[in-house]
C-alpha cells in the first residue's frame, strides 16, 4: 500500500466555528447520543454517569466557550469538555486522551461543474470504469436493504451490527436527515452509501457504506461518492465529511485497518483537520 498521500495531505486545526463545523457539537449528534442531554445555544453535554460515587458529565461546544458548572453530590465528579476550537490561557483544564480527526472535503475548493476535478487520477479513472457499464444504476435505498446486502459485502462480519446500528440509530432520531445511495446492477445491490445531512450546518457526514463482494473492478462506490459530491452541491452545503482520518503510521510498515480505510479517503481532495480533543477536571467531595 503507498501511504505517501497519507504523509502529504494537507492539514488543518480549526479555528473558526464559522469556517469549521464538528459535527459532534451539532444538535444532529446530540439527537443520537444517549442519556440524560441538555442543549445550549453552543452545544449539548450530556451524563455519561450520575449516581453517588461519580458524577462524570461531558459537554460538547462549537466555540471555546468554556461549559457552565453544576453541582453535584457525587464522592467523584469528572467534567470533561470537547471544544471545536482551541481554548487558549484556560485555567483548571488539564487535555487528556487523542486529539481527533476527520477527512474534510471543502465545497468552497471544488469546481461545482467539475466535483471530480481534486480526485486523485487513480480515482478519476476508477469512476470513468464505472460509468462505462451502462448497466449501472444510482438510486436511494432503504435500511432493510442495507442489512440484507451487507452480508454480502466486503466488510468484516465483525463490523455488521456495528454499521447497522450506526445507521439505525440516526434513522430513529432524524430520519428526514439520512440517505441511503444505491448502486444496482441488473436488479442487484454491488454499493452502497449512507449519509447524513446536517442542514444548520450545512454539511453531509458518511456515516458507513459498502460494495458487494466480487464486484470490486465496478468502481461502483465511486459511482455513489461522486453522487453524493453532486447532490450537496446542488444542496448549497459547504462541507463533506468523510468521518475518521488517520495520519501516517508511527512506525514504518506498521498498518492497521485504519490506515487503509483512511489513506482511501485521500484520493477525494480531502483535508485531515484537526480538533482539539477532550479537557478534564477532576474534583473529590470534601
Amino acid at each position: 500500500m503507498d501511504l505517501r498521500r497519507l504523509k502529504h495531505i494537507r492539514d488543518v486545526c480549526p479555528l473558526s466555528s464559522e469556517a469549521f463545523h464538528w459535527r459532534f457539537a451539532t444538535k444532529w449528534m446530540g439527537e443520537v447520543a444517549r442519556g440524560d442531554i441538555s442543549f445550549t445555544p453552543n452545544g449539548y453535554s450530556m451524563f455519561v454517569a450520575r449516581n453517588k460515587i461519580l458524577t462524570w458529565r461531558r459537554t460538547f461546544t462549537s466555540d471555546n466557550t468554556e461549559p457552565t458548572s453544576f453541582i453535584s453530590n457525587s464522592l467523584i465528579t469528572i467534567d470533561e469538555w470537547a471544544p471545536t476550537i482551541w481554548p487558549r490561557a484556560i485555567k483548571n483544564w488539564k487535555r487528556f486522551g487523542m486529539i481527533h480527526r476527520e477527512a474534510i472535503v471543502f465545497l468552497r475548493e471544488v469546481d461545482p461543474k467539475n466535483p471530480t476535478k481534486n480526485w486523485s487520477s487513480q480515482v478519476r479513472r476508477h469512476l470513468q470504469s464505472c460509468k462505462k457499464n451502462s448497466g449501472i444504476t444510482l438510486r436511494l435505498g432503504t435500511l432493510s436493504e442495507y442489512e440484507k446486502n451487507l452480508e454480502h459485502s466486503q466488510v468484516p462480519k465483525r463490523l455488521h451490527p456495528i454499521f447497522i446500528n450506526e445507521l439505525g440509530t440516526h434513522l430513529k432520531a432524524h430520519p428526514e436527515t439520512i440517505e441511503i445511495l444505491i448502486a444496482e446492477l441488473a436488479s442487484d445491490v454491488v454499493a452502497c452509501f449512507a449519509v447524513g445531512n446536517m442542514e444548520v450546518e450545512k454539511q453531509s457526514y458518511y456515516i458507513a457504506g459498502f460494495f458487494k463482494k466480487g464486484t470490486e473492478k465496478l468502481h461502483a462506490k465511486i459511482g455513489l461518492i461522486e453522487w453524493w459530491f453532486k447532490r450537496s452541491i446542488e444542496r448549497g452545503y459547504l462541507e463533506l465529511n468523510f468521518g475518521h482520518i488517520v495520519g501516517p503510521p508511527l512506525i514504518p510498515f506498521f498498518n492497521s485497518d485504519q490506515t487503509g480505510y483512511s489513506n482511501f479517503k485521500t484520493h477525494f481532495g480531502v483535508t485531515r483537520v484537526w480538533w482539539p480533543g477532550s479537557f478534564w477536571k477532576l474534583t473529590w467531595k470534601k
